[in-house]
């Protein structure tokens, strides 16, 4: 009787620690589903070397597309005080009046950046915490071969970096590599990307097959340096 009450409560426990991880999981991937679709999360990335904004509209036409978001990206080089090594820094553009329509940034503290000002940005939680910079405090950025003090008004999340790694690395150090979001004229004017972009973001449809819209995008990017669509299972972030 000993050992069958033995064996009965090393199995009940069994079961109860593996209900209770599955409980944990759903919550977990509900959470998650409910951030992803209030932060307008896209289905489709793509990258390219320089477009006009023009193409937009045509991107737009593609059947299954729902919405279309183009930005302009660039990596820097960060001169972090304390740090022996530079770091690296992805700067994002942010539109210039409203809020960003897909992979929204939701700001933690401070206040949102004014276009009117080129030297003011958002900085991600993770990198802001490695460095205990506050809204107010500035870090040095190389843009376009030019030396330039970013002030950071604001810091923030994205569900397009809640794992944020420098591309080539193994593990994320939030240390030396940071995201930030900027005004879309202040980024535009240093990369010489006016009235053009170099990155574009996608809502799909419910039902739509996202390979016919990455094969679409991909012929439409292709005289413009396209580096080749993905959806949202390889973004790294996601995947990760």
């Amino acid at each position: 009787k000993g050992q069958a009450l033995a064996i009965a409560s090393v199995i009940a426990a069994g079961v109860t620690m593996f209900v209770t991880y599955l409980s944990n999981f759903d919550s977990l991937q509900r959470t998650r589903a409910v951030y992803y679709e209030g932060a307008r999360f896209a289905d489709v990335f793509a990258s390219l070397k320089r477009a006009p904004a023009s193409l937009e509209s045509r991107i737009a036409e593609i059947p299954g597309v729902e919405l279309v978001a183009t930005r302009v990206i660039a990596t820097v080089t960060l001169d972090v005080p304390g740090m022996a090594e530079p770091a690296s820094g992805r700067l994002i553009s942010l539109p210039e009046r409203g809020r960003p329509p897909l992979n929204d940034v939701y700001l933690r503290k401070g206040r949102w950046v004014d276009s009117s000002r080129p030297d003011e940005v958002l900085a991600s939680e993770m990198f802001a915490e490695a460095h205990s910079f506050e809204p107010g405090d500035r870090v040095a950025a190389i843009i376009n071969g030019r030396r330039r003090w970013l002030t950071i008004v604001g810091v923030a999340l994205s569900p397009e970096y809640v794992y944020a790694i420098r591309p080539g690395e193994i593990v994320p150090d939030p240390r030396r590599f940071g995201i930030f979001w900027m005004g879309r004229p202040g980024l535009a004017s240093a990369f010489d990307m006016e009235g053009a972009f170099n990155d574009v973001c996608l809502q799909l449809e419910r039902g739509t097959e996202e390979q016919a819209v990455i094969d679409s995008v991909d012929r439409l990017l292709e005289p413009w340096g396209g580096a080749g669509a993905y959806d949202r299972e390889v973004q790294t972030s996601y995947r990760y």
